[in-house]
């Protein structure tokens, strides 16, 4: 009897260390409002339904690249800030980066100012 017990102890410690907690619990930080850019920022929105606008201007994700790239040609040493809702995955938001990084810009996220 106290060998199965002894045999059942080292079971549950074995398995114990095998499962684990994530490594990381994220609470993403709100951001701050009052920086005052450098550069002209050209703002990048993305809206629920994945509408697309570079600053007021309305674009579709097709000719997105093409009208960023026009907008950066046009504002050399642009920031790009992109202003994705909080219920889009977070694929399209990084696509948008992707897209942004290999036209050369520097690119940042927008975050919700309020605290």
């Amino acid at each position: 009897m106290t060998d199965i017990v002894f045999l059942l102890l080292i079971f549950f410690i074995i398995i114990s260390s095998v499962v684990k907690d994530p490594a990381l619990k994220l609470v993403l930080p709100k951001g701050v409002n009052n920086v005052n850019p450098v550069n002209k920022v050209i703002v990048v929105s993305i809206d629920q339904n994945l509408n697309y606008a570079i600053d007021e201007y309305k674009t579709t994700y097709d000719q997105l690249s093409t009208d960023l790239q026009t907008q950066l040609k046009n504002t050399p040493k642009a920031t790009v800030s992109i202003r994705g809702d909080k219920n889009i995955r977070y694929e399209d938001v990084m696509n948008i980066v992707m897209m942004a990084d290999k036209l050369g810009a520097k690119v940042v996220l927008a975050l919700d100012g309020s605290k």
